[in-house]
């Protein structure tokens, strides 16, 4: 159940650790019971300072959790460091980011070696970690039936340890 002393402790977590801090797995539901309840008592009462600050920490808190997993979310597609203490919707933001920013990191490695670099299609056989290509782009994870555009040197060792197959005929 959520207090205000919870509220105050969590907010405390976040801004003192790098790390998030753990969250119970309801928290929005039982922030929102929180807050239902604060504002039954802040009718009756005509004091609505608990409630005006209790809803600031709540912003300080989403605040600083969303800058530390746009920061985690940079660091695990460079190294694959995977952040702890995410609540599911939380985990939703982190794999959008990571695929938007992979995306980018593959058009903009494209785009930069172009002219170096050819590059094959081919569909995974099996699960693939991360890894670097030829052209020091990053590729990955892949899964089994995932298709994708990698350097044709990689490609073809792909091929070659059975964990790839061209995707058209050469």
């Amino acid at each position: 159940m959520i207090t205000y002393e919870t509220l105050r402790k969590i907010e405390q977590d976040e801004r003192d650790n790098r790390m998030l801090s753990q969250l119970p797995p309801r928290f929005f539901e039982e922030f929102a019971d929180y807050i239902e309840k604060k504002e039954r008592i802040s009718k009756e009462k005509g004091d609505k300072f608990e409630l005006q600050t209790a809803t600031q920490r709540l912003q300080s808190i989403l605040e600083m959790r969303e800058r530390k997993i746009v920061n985690f979310t940079l660091s695990y597609v460079r190294s694959g460091a995977v952040p702890e203490n995410m609540l599911d919707s939380e985990k939703e933001l982190f794999d959008s980011l990571v695929e938007r920013i992979r995306d980018f990191q593959k058009k903009r490695d494209m785009a930069l070696s172009s002219d170096k670099t050819s590059f094959r299609a081919v569909v995974f056989l099996h699960e693939l970690p991360v890894f670097v290509g030829i052209d020091m782009g990053h590729y990955g994870p892949y899964k089994a039936g995932d298709i994708a555009t990698v350097p044709e040197e990689n490609a073809r060792v792909l091929v070659e340890k059975g964990s790839a197959e061209f995707l058209e005929s050469e």
